[in-house]
């Protein structure tokens, strides 16, 4: 159960208890990823680069989707705060309505595009191999969504442990599912890259199914219903406010991913040979990355509730507890890859080409694991306040403003290759990072009453 703490030792166990589930069940989503291009491996380089090429794409067009749907833990926390908690039902309601509109329309564009690959530049067999994966995958874009739904109604109230299960379910049964039709075991066929995707889309029909018997079996969710229902405000719809919420906040995660994809379509740009080592380097930061993306998850939860409750005290504790948090677990992060940068990429390929060049990547990423997590962060705890619009301006200036020239000049007119992109990663990051932590600590200064 959330509370509005003024104790930082007590904000910073509710944080590490509400996050820890979170964490697990976002670095299960992102491990489908992961184990999709580790498994196709097998298969060779150019299956590494379609993979990488196509969640790229995948995620670069469903985020914007997916970012507007974050906004229903923020509302469902506030709702808790407020001491209305049967408020989260309408807001769950709601939230449906919103991913049924986005899954038709991101579904649609997933297939435009797909039809339309040769757009990105890319080696010819790499952008066939992603087109099949992308067309087979999308089928499953709707469940996502839907599963989203339900998943930000239990973060938000402060339920995390279903989400998190039932995306490690999900998980196991993805990479069995990929075992099974990469290269036809048990009779089954051997699909190749089709069959990666065609596992990753039924796992997240079967996790959509999952989470809403769970959700109409569930006793407190009963019980808020039909709270809801005897309320006056069982016709209420947050549809309106879903989206002035979502949307800004859906521009900050759609301009962050879309920067790395154009950084990623960037390195394609190089050769083949870049373009595998970038996506394994890519591939183990979207780990750590999944990670603080937990963190910020629970700011904003622990945020919003305060918030909900007009507390500003537990606004600036629990937010400086998480931004505590952040930086433990990002240094954590960034000894690892600089001890292991030149194992790491053996779990990926052979190749020893690739491999020297996806070490030194991994090396760099060590290098922007601070402000990484900080910026994400910054991000989490200003949506849980509700402060969407400033914060999303900030992070579109930084990463198109700062991080995508940088990473051409460096990498094209400096002359450092696909190095020079991760150093504009550094560059963009740290500017994004100082910008969003400022602007928070900014809003919580005690006596300015800038939030409430």
């Amino acid at each position: 159960m959330i509370t509005a703490t003024h104790s930082y030792t007590k904000a910073i166990k509710q944080s590490f208890i509400l996050a820890l589930p979170i964490i697990a069940g976002q670095l299960g989503q992102v491990l489908m990823g992961f184990f999709d291009t580790l498994q196709v491996g097998g298969l060779g380089a150019t299956y590494i680069a379609a993979a990488g090429l196509a969640n790229t794409i995948y995620w670069l067009l469903t985020l914007l989707g997916m970012g507007v749907l974050f906004s229903i833990s923020s509302l469902v926390s506030e709702a808790f705060g407020q001491q209305k908690p049967w408020r989260s039902v309408g807001v769950y309601r709601s939230g449906l309505k919103v991913a049924l509109v986005m899954s038709i329309l991101f579904t649609a564009f997933v297939f435009f595009i797909t039809a339309n690959i040769g757009w990105f530049q890319q080696p010819a067999e790499v952008s066939s191999l992603a087109a099949k994966y992308l067309y087979v995958v999308n089928f499953g874009t709707p469940a996502m969504m839907f599963f989203l739904v339900g998943k930000m109604f239990f973060d938000g109230s402060g339920r995390t442990l279903p989400g998190m299960a039932i995306t490690l379910f999900g998980l196991l049964l993805n990479i069995f599912l990929n075992w099974l039709l990469i290269y036809g075991h048990w009779g089954a066929p051997a699909l190749g890259i089709e069959g990666t995707a065609l596992a990753t889309a039924s796992t997240r029909v079967i996790m959509a199914i999952i989470m809403f018997v769970y959700l109409w079996r569930d006793a407190q969710a009963r019980k808020l219903k039909e709270a809801f229902e005897e309320s006056e405000e069982r016709s209420q719809d947050y549809t309106k406010l879903l989206l002035a919420i979502g949307l800004p906040s859906a521009l900050q995660v759609f301009s962050e991913a879309a920067a790395f994809s154009v950084a990623h379509i960037m390195s394609g740009w190089l050769d083949a040979t870049s373009l595998a080592a970038h996506q394994i380097a890519i591939n183990l930061a979207s780990v750590t990355f999944m990670t603080i993306t937990g963190i910020s998850a629970a700011g904003t939860i622990m945020t919003g509730y305060a918030y909900g409750a007009k507390d500003p005290e537990a606004i600036r504790i629990n937010g400086k507890a998480v931004l505590v948090m952040a930086v433990i677990i990002e240094a954590v992060y960034a000894i690892f890859f600089f001890c292991l940068h030149d194992y790491l990429p053996f779990m990926y390929t052979s190749d020893g080409v690739v491999i020297p060049l996806a070490s030194s990547l991994v090396l760099l990423a060590a290098f922007f694991q601070f402000s990484d997590g900080l910026q994400n962060v910054g991000i989490g705890l200003l949506r849980g306040i509700q402060d969407v619009r400033v914060p999303a301006a900030m992070a579109l200036l930084s990463y198109w403003g700062v991080m995508i020239p940088a990473c051409y000049l460096l990498a094209f007119k400096f002359g450092f290759g696909v190095s020079g992109i991760w150093i504009g990663f550094i560059i963009g990051l740290s500017t994004a990072a100082l910008l969003l932590v400022s602007r928070f600590l900014w809003k919580i200064a005690p006596g300015k009453q800038r939030f409430g």
